[in-house]
């Protein structure tokens, strides 16, 4: 080997571990970073016996594609477990205080006191004051829920709006990457930013990710719907300010597809958004079905009928609610009469009422409504009848969710049932989707993060090959001198 060859091998040695070098501690700076991927050195020799150093990730994309879709199934199942949480604590978290089963129980037992002393006013009264206690607690609860169904729209919009921010941000990065590929520039750090930009977006909405020539992505929402290909689709969606019994949610829409509502042929289902609209639409309208369903049990239950036998039609009693006094058809969910429901004022005292005719009837002034014909003080078979009617058969409507035949009492249980059950199913998947999540996160960045002790061990190395380079280079330096001097 000339002089001259040795020369260039020695220097070209030292670049390549110099820029080795640079490459370790760039890796070394990134541990810990879970967004940053580990680079390696990929050395190799040209024709002319120069080293050359490639810069690769150590991408696993297998591995970053398990992860991105298990975070977005754990954002959506965050969601509903929050949405069951906020449900339950609108009932009373500890001990369902405030739940419509529990108000009946409280009415049913306040009946029950009343029938054995219909003549005494305190008992009257303590019925009185459960009735109403009942029908305020569960329009609350009512109005509580359009207020949870509202913030779930408003979270929809703020997610929307962040998305399309994430897709605009993921363009510019995009093509920063094609375009630096193209020329065979080192776009590693580019494409670490993209993997955040897409980590971020699987939060709002389940995607995945196909890899084109040049390092070119496509986003693929979990239901097949491009959300990204060389530009970024629209996200559209028009927020309701705020929400009554009839409100139907507005449905989100990629590029114009529907991925919401009835018309959804392809519904969302991973992503913050998709647990958002699933609540929304979903959990949150199912417990207003059911309190609508109570409350029309309540009306029907204590509802006047003709004793004539002429077939008039049942007038409300005890309850009323905004359809007054007529009582709404049996087994028909009657949307928003639970935010409506009130004790009757034609049998309270303090608006002017008589309690006495709860007792007796004809509350809305119909003798053909009388169930007391003599008067008596101590009539009681009216109040025993109303009692033993909690627990007697009656229809509901299957949309409410909760079968079509029971007893007001049971179809009360039944609600509260079925929250526990959502509540506890929503937080153990909630639980197992953030450890599944947690999981992938850390495989992942163990197979494609740096290792501290594996760089400095690989830094030793090259330092190492640094040290003989230069010792070469030393020694060619002494040989110059020894030529120059004979000369």
């Amino acid at each position: 080997m000339s002089l001259t060859s040795a020369i260039r091998t020695a220097t070209g040695s030292l670049a390549g571990t110099s820029q080795q070098v640079s490459l370790l501690s760039r890796n070394i700076a990134g541990v810990g970073n879970p967004d940053y991927v580990r680079r390696e050195a990929v050395v190799s020799t040209d024709r002319f016996g120069q080293m050359r150093v490639e810069t690769q990730r150590q991408v696993n994309l297998s591995l970053f594609s398990s992860s991105i879709t298990a975070r977005s199934k754990a954002e959506a199942s965050a969601v509903l477990s929050s949405g069951f949480d906020a449900l339950a604590r609108i009932q009373d978290l500890d001990n369902y205080s405030l739940s419509a089963f529990s108000q009946l129980q409280g009415l049913r037992d306040a009946v029950d006191l009343a029938a054995t002393m219909p003549g005494d006013n305190a008992t009257m009264n303590a019925l009185l004051e459960q009735a109403r206690t009942a029908a305020s607690t569960i329009s609350g609860s009512y109005q509580d829920i359009l207020r949870l169904r509202a913030e779930a729209d408003a979270q929809i919009a703020g997610g929307v709006e962040r998305l399309n921010s994430l897709l605009s941000e993921l363009k510019g990065v995009n093509d920063q990457i094609v375009n630096g590929t193209r020329v065979g520039e080192d776009m590693s750090d580019a494409m670490d930013s993209r993997d955040t930009l897409i980590n971020r977006i699987s939060e709002e909405i389940g995607v995945d990710v196909l890899h084109r020539a040049n390092n070119d992505v496509v986003l693929v929402a979990s239901n097949g719907v491009i959300l990204f290909e060389k530009q970024p689709r629209t996200v559209s969606f028009s927020p309701t300010a705020s929400y009554g019994p009839s409100t139907t949610g507005n449905a989100l829409y990629v590029d114009g597809i529907p991925v919401s509502g009835a018309n959804a042929s392809l519904p969302l289902t991973s992503g913050a958004i998709a647990g958002q609209l699933s609540l929304r639409d979903g959990a949150l309208q199912d417990q207003l079905n059911q309190l609508d369903e109570i409350a029309r049990g309540m009306v029907e239950l204590f509802a006047e009928t003709d004793q004539t036998g002429g077939g008039k039609p049942p007038l409300a009693g005890l309850f009323t609610w905004s359809g007054g006094p007529t009582v709404p058809a049996s087994g028909a969910l009657t949307s928003g009469i639970a935010l409506t429901l009130s004790v009757n004022p034609l049998v309270d005292p303090a608006q002017g009422g008589d309690m006495s005719l709860v007792r007796d009837g004809a509350i809305n002034g119909d003798a053909d409504y009388l169930y007391n014909t003599d008067g008596s003080a101590g009539f009681s078979d009216r109040l025993y009848a109303i009692a033993e009617g909690f627990s007697a058969d009656m229809s509901f409507d299957m949309a409410a969710g909760l079968g079509a035949s029971r007893s007001l009492l049971d179809y009360s249980a039944a609600s509260l049932d079925w929250l526990s059950e959502a509540r506890r199913s929503a937080n153990d998947t909630a639980t197992y989707q953030s450890g599944l999540a947690s999981h992938f996160k850390e495989t992942l960045q163990s197979a494609t993060g740096p290792n501290l002790d594996q760089e400095m061990s690989r830094l030793l190395e090259v330092e190492r090959a640094y040290q003989a380079s230069a010792k070469m280079l030393a020694t060619i330096d002494e040989l110059f001198n020894v030529l120059m001097q004979a000369a």
